[in-house]
């Protein structure tokens, strides 16, 4: 099995936005080998793999996905697409519900925890108190939620068109991370347009511009979801400065991707 560039620092991002069961010093050698990686390189991914000593990761769970999904006289080759399929799917809802016996004295609302484990397809906005929200919309843009005090990285705020202090505090960063996938396709969104765009977000981090053809792909497998739409009907909002009874999942964000990017 295989993996391109992208899909690995894109399969990194979701995986740094969540307590997943990866320790920091596995974080980090996948964080290296997918920064050996250019965008459209492709390695083998049993050099990530071997990073773990234990199986059930998210890692893991991403090659059980693709390898489903690949025909047999075919290699599997992880693709960015795989990584926003398998997080946006029925297969990643069933994941976070099995998990929920060992969580539920974090959780208060079981509708609102279940939709942030998903990537879903937002538009960024300005917030009332001068960070960045999102909103996820569906029914044909009739009914929406509103995320609260998103996480969003430096490299990638400058196709946002945003400039929230959370954003500006963060720039002096940006200057010096490391190239990337993600900010490369920021970069090539010219104008920035406010509002207009779809990005994809996972609990509090924004983790990129969707390219074309891609919001649809999130759109309908989040709406062939049948457990989420009932459950989404009852979430308005999530403030992920004050997510569940987890504490501030934006700040957890911001560090996690601060120990790599900004390291």
């Amino acid at each position: 099995m295989k993996i391109r560039g992208e899909g690995l620092e894109l399969a990194l991002r979701v995986v740094l936005s969540c307590p997943c069961p990866v320790t920091p010093e596995q974080e980090r050698r996948v964080f290296e080998l997918a920064q050996a990686m250019a965008p459209d390189d492709v390695g083998d991914y049993a050099r990530v793999l071997a990073v773990f000593d234990q199986p059930g990761t998210p890692f893991h769970r991403l090659a059980d996905f693709v390898r489903w999904m690949t025909p047999v006289d075919a290699e599997a080759v992880i693709e960015r697409e795989h990584v926003l399929r398998a997080n946006a799917s029925s297969y990643h809802w069933e994941h976070a519900v099995s998990t929920l016996p060992g969580a539920v004295s974090r959780v208060s609302s079981l509708s609102s925890w279940l939709l942030a484990h998903m990537i879903l397809p937002v538009r960024l906005q300005p917030g009332a108190d001068g960070d960045v929200r999102a909103v996820y919309e569906y029914g044909g843009r009739d009914r929406a939620v509103e995320l609260r005090h998103v996480f969003l990285p430096p490299e990638l705020a400058p196709a946002s068109g945003l400039e929230p202090a959370a954003v500006a505090a963060g720039r002096s960063s940006a200057a010096t991370a490391p190239a990337t996938a993600a900010a490369a396709d920021a970069a090539a969104a010219s104008p920035p347009d406010v509002g207009g765009r779809l990005w994809a977000i996972h609990f509090a981090a924004v983790l990129g511009l969707l390219r074309p053809g891609e919001d649809r792909l999130l759109v309908d497998l989040l709406d062939a979801n049948r457990q989420l739409t009932v459950h989404r009907e009852r979430v308005t909002s999530i403030d992920y400065r004050d997510f569940e009874l987890q504490g501030d999942n934006a700040d957890f964000c911001r560090r996690r991707h601060a120990a790599y990017w900004d390291g």
